[in-house]
């Protein structure tokens, strides 16, 4: 899921530590705490988890939830902070098959997908769903238009 680095921040103020003290007691960079809490990137599970420990909090409030409408699987496993060959390792899989997965591919056993990528059935399907319709999307960009004259002959 999504990391929520405004709520981080507020956290941190409301114990009042400063960025450079969270990030020792996280045994992190401070640039690494800074990124998170200014959403510059996503940071990974194991930033998110030492965040969530030094601040004394579970790791899901420290999460946004996921909104599923339109998002490609690429993203919803980018915001676990998770490779492709990560994810092929949770899923027992190779990398291939996670990349064609993730471009519309086919899938077997759905279920297991989606528990790897941390949604539900119908989350998974919808996901599923825009992964096939962005590269179908981006295809059809790639594809030069033919032009029609006045008398519809084609050039």
């Amino acid at each position: 899921m999504p990391f929520n680095g405004a709520h981080a921040r507020a956290l941190r103020i409301a114990t009042g530590r400063t960025i450079v003290a969270l990030a020792a007691a996280a045994q992190l960079a401070p640039d690494t705490v800074r990124a998170a809490e200014l959403g510059r990137r996503q940071p990974h599970n194991r930033v998110v988890r030492a965040l969530a420990a030094a601040l004394g909090v579970p790791v899901r409030e420290l999460q946004l939830p996921m909104p599923t409408d339109d998002i490609p699987l690429a993203t919803v496993r980018r915001s676990l902070g998770l490779t492709q060959r990560e994810m092929a390792a949770r899923l027992g899989r190779s990398t291939q098959t996670v990349s064609a997965v993730e471009r519309g591919g086919r899938v077997q056993l759905a279920l297991d997908w989606a528990a790897a990528y941390s949604l539900t059935l119908p989350q998974f399907r919808r996901a599923h769903a825009a992964s096939r319709d962005l590269v179908r999307r981006e295809a059809a960009a790639r594809t030069p238009r033919r032009t029609t004259h006045s008398r519809g002959e084609s050039a």
